[in-house]
């Protein structure tokens, strides 16, 4: 892959080289504080959710065995996918710097991607280009829209993108060069490759083994054996030792009863494909889709393709080369690379390289400056303007990380207790958002009572903290019965969309009671599921006496009353948009305010029923009295205001949110009450006074 040495660039191109860089660099760190404090995990979050989900135990049980923790499918409770390096390295982060599990797998993300440049810029060194055009070629890099993204992802792939690079820059030194020291780097970052994620590997050992192989056909004749005994040293270690994690990991997956769809040799068509898939156009489709819109920016590959002709006189072999090489995996990979756009990670370089390339070739060339500058600020400018558009919007974003059954789960389940899920696959992200060791049963498993009986009796004493069924999948019943006979309530207590959720019979009601004190997002008591009715009427209550959840009614006031009496309890009806408090007589309700002048803003409206003319007097209401007192020692109530509100007999009263306004002074601070009473006549019927918002400032 050798090619002519290019012409120097002058000092000053040099350096607008290496400020172009710079600058992009600066843009790629700023994409990496963007939605830095989120801890939700945009971008294969299922993906992401596993890698998190195995960290958080690692942490939590301060397991660093070999079969790590990935509780997503029952007992045993290790799944190992990749070795662990990443997941400890993230552990040990954490414990250093005290930072959550989310940044710090960020962090660890993004510290392996920026140790992969260097690898970058010897390889381009090895491909003779000049150190100016190198920069070039890695400002490229770190501008591409997917490396500002899946950099500051919660997984695995920068971890092994780093490891294959310096695996492919130190094989051709090391036996280039005959070096030791770039053996034993070749070594390290090849072990380490293979361990992490061997699919990754597996593309940066072909263009290794192009390149060895032009070496053993150059030595043919003399020397083959010497070239063959320094090649063979480097993959040796990192050969043998994937295949022992290969080995290790399916036979620990195949311990678990639930677990062994995950071997290799199960996953051998999932993760190798078919040649009907290989053929499929709707596969070819989905993967031209996430070329086009995931990667770079689709108008800078095509001004990379039109400038082509100027990179074939010098570099068409290593633009060739990095071209086929990002195509390879699509083939040998069809599912995971239609699937995963996160995996583009591991091959999207490949395709910078050959843009970065190209644009070489046109600063090589005799193009006026001007035009092979401009290409290059066309590819530069435009990947950095795709990633705003494209997934800034998306990093933006800070959310708590979960959504409203998740949060619901790790308030209502305890630490230790198991959840056990059907309808959501195998995907972690319900478990490690609500950091609980799941069960996940896919819906095959659960039309199999034997391995379904067997995983929930390898539970043990492990106590069951809740079910949840998402959707109508097959077996849900059969699988709500034996939860049932494991002491879950066979009725749901509480819904979060389409997944309903039973509990553990003997807390369900105090799980009722904490789910009314919580406002979890879009969760809500299953049908059938009454709250207890406590009456709060006909008496006295302090405000912080009596539940949270009780306290609803009184949403919309600002500040909250601190202590109430209404004689038919209090209400609110929210239909209208906003929340109006049911103030029917009498209502008396009691604000706590410090010194100095204050303003009571309100609204009130009565039902047309109230005071429809074909009512007699006696069948209408008289109106209702609003006044507001200041209260002293004792039983001392001065009047401050008061309003008689009678829509019957007062036009202006009509209709809806008829304004209500005090304004008095407080000389200290002290205690007001607002109070409804019956109009004049002393009778409360069909006195249905609502109360809009009420704010005193």
């Amino acid at each position: 892959m050798d090619v002519a040495a290019p012409r120097e660039p002058s000092r000053l191109e040099s350096r607008l080289a290496l400020a172009v860089f710079v600058v992009g660099l600066v843009f790629h760190a700023w994409g990496m504080t963007v939605g830095w404090t989120s801890r939700n995990l945009p971008g294969g979050e299922f993906r992401q959710a596993q890698t998190a989900l195995s960290t958080h135990w690692i942490k939590a049980e301060q397991n660093f065995a070999l079969a790590y923790p990935t509780p997503v499918l029952g007992k045993p409770w290790s799944l190992p996918m990749e070795f662990p390096l990443y997941q400890w390295t993230v552990v040990k982060v954490s414990e250093v710097t005290h930072w959550s599990l989310t940044k710090a797998g960020r962090a660890v993300s993004i510290a392996c991607f920026y140790l992969l440049l260097p690898a970058v810029f010897l390889l381009l060194r090895r491909w003779q280009v000049a150190p100016a055009h190198r920069w070039l070629v890695l400002a490229v890099v770190v501008t591409c829209p997917l490396y500002i993204f899946y950099t500051r992802a919660f997984l695995i792939e920068t971890m092994a993108l780093m490891a294959s690079l310096w695996f492919w820059v130190a094989f051709e030194r090391a036996v280039g060069d005959r070096s030791k020291v770039w053996l034993a780097v070749a070594v390290i970052a090849g072990t380490g490759a293979g361990l992490v994620k061997v699919t990754t590997f597996m593309l940066y050992l072909l263009p290794a083994g192009v390149w060895a192989l032009a070496r053993l056909w150059a030595a043919r004749r003399q020397g083959w054996k010497t070239e063959l005994a320094w090649m063979a040293a480097a993959v040796a270690v990192p050969f043998g030792a994937t295949l022992w994690w290969l080995d290790f990991a399916d036979a620990t997956k195949a311990l678990n009863p639930l677990g062994t769809f995950l071997t290799s040799a199960n996953l051998k068509e999932f993760n190798f494909g078919t040649l009907a898939i290989r053929l499929s156009p709707e596969a070819w489709a989905t993967k031209a889709r996430i070329v086009r819109e995931a990667l770079t920016w689709l108008p800078a590959m095509l001004v990379c393709l039109l400038l082509l002709p100027f990179a074939a006189r010098a570099r068409w072999r290593p633009v060739a080369a990095c071209g086929l090489w990002f195509a390879s995996v699509l083939v040998i990979f069809p599912v995971l690379y239609e699937h995963h756009e996160y995996y583009y990670v591991a091959n999207t370089l490949l395709l910078l390289l050959a843009m970065g390339l190209v644009l070489v070739a046109v600063l090589e060339s005799r193009v006026a400056r001007w035009v092979a500058y401009g290409a290059v600020a066309v590819v530069l400018i435009g990947q950095g303007g795709r990633y705003l558009a494209w997934y800034y919007p998306v990093q933006r974003a800070i959310s708590p990380g979960g959504d409203g059954l998740t949060t619901s789960l790790r308030t209502l389940t305890n630490p230790g207790d198991v959840i056990l899920v059907l309808g959501q696959d195998w995907n972690s992200m319900t478990a490690y958002y609500a950091q609980r060791r799941a069960i996940m049963f896919r819906n095959d498993v659960a039309r199999d009572g034997a391995r379904v009986e067997q995983a929930l009796a390898d539970l043990g004493s492990d106590k069951i903290g809740a079910l949840i069924i998402v959707g109508e999948p097959d077996g849900a019943q059969w699988l709500i019965d034996r939860a049932a006979a494991r002491g879950l309530g066979p009725e749901p207590l509480y819904v979060w969309r389409d997944a309903r959720v039973f509990v553990p019979q003997a807390r369900r009601t105090e799980l009722l009671h904490s789910l009314l004190e919580n406002d979890f997002h879009e969760v809500a008591l299953a049908p059938g599921v009454e709250p207890p009715r406590a009456s709060l009427a006909g008496k006295w209550f302090e405000m912080a006496a009596i539940h949270r959840w009780q306290r609803k009614p009184f949403v919309g006031f600002q500040p909250a009353p601190v202590r109430f009496f209404a004689s038919f309890g209090p209400a609110m009806d929210g239909s209208s948009g906003q929340p109006m408090y049911g103030a029917h007589p009498v209502t008396r309700l009691v604000f706590a305010l410090p010194a100095g002048q204050h303003t009571l803003r309100s609204a009130l409206q009565m039902s047309v029923d109230a005071y429809r003319l074909d009512l007699t007097d006696a069948e209408t209401t008289d109106g209702v009295e609003v006044s507001l007192f200041r209260l002293g020692p004792g039983e001392e109530r001065t009047q401050i205001g008061t309003r008689h509100f009678d829509p019957r007999h007062n036009r202006e009263d009509r209709g809806n949110l008829r304004p209500l306004e005090f304004t008095f002074t407080l000389e200290a601070a002290g205690e007001v009450e607002l109070f409804f009473g019956p109009g004049p006549a002393g009778k409360d019927t069909r006195d249905w006074i609502e109360l809009g918002p009420v704010r005193i400032e």
